[in-house]
């Protein structure tokens, strides 16, 4: 049996003309985390990112506090099942259609990018429905989505799914879809989990080749302050 560390990246550039980096707390959040694994001594296996930027920067990050810990760390193998979804494309064909149908306020729609609260609110929505098929965009499905991570997943248990550790960067929504392979969880329930995932968080899985089980779920320890706590 294999231990799999989800790790989801740490916070990106919310707001800002390109959200895939991490802004300078999420490289200190990904630090503090990659600090707090190495000082346990836990050593990777095997490691696996998704091909988005701020995935690779979390790697870098965690690799750097490894580094200083005189622990090797494998070399990464990335794979695009583990990006997110693609949530600009998602919002950008779905909002219209809530605001045709009153379900969300114009007032939010037009601070999406700049108040955090009014964000949450049509995003919420817009995903609901996007993993609902309630909508007439489009757009790669949800559950194409899922059978994707779900690949991806089968591929790393088949090739270190036996006495191995390893450690799996990437972001909320490939995170909830293990979460929901392991659980059977429903679609509606697992979005409402990546909500929950905070940046730099792991979730621990133990793993056959053929079984998945969730050990534990967003774990922070390394992340001591509020301040460092975020969700998006």
């Amino acid at each position: 049996m294999s231990t799999l560390y989800f790790i989801r990246h740490g916070q990106a550039s919310f707001g800002k003309e390109n959200y895939d980096a991490l802004s300078p707390l999420g490289a200190r959040q990904s630090y503090a985390l990659g600090n707090f694994l190495a000082s346990r001594g836990i050593a990777f296996d095997a490691l696996y990112t998704g091909t988005l930027a701020r995935h690779i920067e979390t790697a870098d990050s965690i690799m750097r506090a490894y580094g200083e810990h005189a622990i090797p760390l494998p070399e990464a193998s990335r794979m695009e099942e583990l990006n997110e979804y693609d949530s600009h494309s998602i919002l950008k064909g779905i909002v219209p259609e809530l605001l045709e149908k009153g379900e969300v306020d114009p007032s939010d729609v037009a601070r999406i990018f700049s108040d955090r609260k009014a964000f949450q609110r049509v995003f919420e929505k817009t995903m609901l429905a996007w993993v609902k098929g309630d909508c007439r965009a489009s757009l790669t499905s949800w559950q194409a989505f899922v059978v994707n991570v779900h690949h991806a997943l089968d591929a790393i248990m088949q090739r270190d799914g036996k006495g191995k550790t390893v450690a799996i960067i990437t972001s909320g929504g490939p995170i909830s879809a293990a979460i929901r392979q392991a659980l059977l969880l429903s679609d509606d329930i697992t979005m409402r989990v990546t909500w929950q995932i905070k940046n730099a968080s792991f979730s621990k899985f133990k793993c056959t080749t053929e079984s998945l089980m969730l050990e534990s779920f967003n774990e922070v320890p390394h992340l001591e302050s509020a301040d460092l706590i975020t969700y998006r």
